[in-house]
């Protein structure tokens, strides 16, 4: 089953330590659990010529963290937030305007 790239990739991840690697050209993405790093690379790929068509970006290399729901208690009651998937995509070429503040 092909899927659109659009769904694999969620959203960018925006925190101090993402802010700090999108300096160094690496950029933070939630992804769906179960997108292998190939399709992660490619969906990357294919939504930077579509967000930044003059920009000369190349995907170098994807490193993915699979990312548990812990527990949160009050009281008597419990929340399980969602388990997720977490990529650090490493790109060549122009930096992206999205983890700019």
């Amino acid at each position: 089953m092909k899927e659109q790239h659009s769904q694999i990739i969620l959203k960018p991840l925006m925190n101090e330590k993402s802010t700090l690697l999108a300096q160094l050209g690496k950029y933070t993405f939630e992804v769906k659990k179960d997108a292998s790093k190939p399709q992660i690379a490619m969906a990357v790929k294919e939504l930077i010529s579509v967000l930044y068509p003059k920009n000369k970006c190349e995907v170098l290399d994807v490193n993915t963290l699979a990312i548990r729901g812990r527990i949160r208690r009050s009281k008597r009651h419990g929340r399980v937030p969602k388990d997720s998937k977490k990529a650090i995509v490493t790109i060549s070429g122009d930096a992206l305007d999205i983890f700019s503040a």
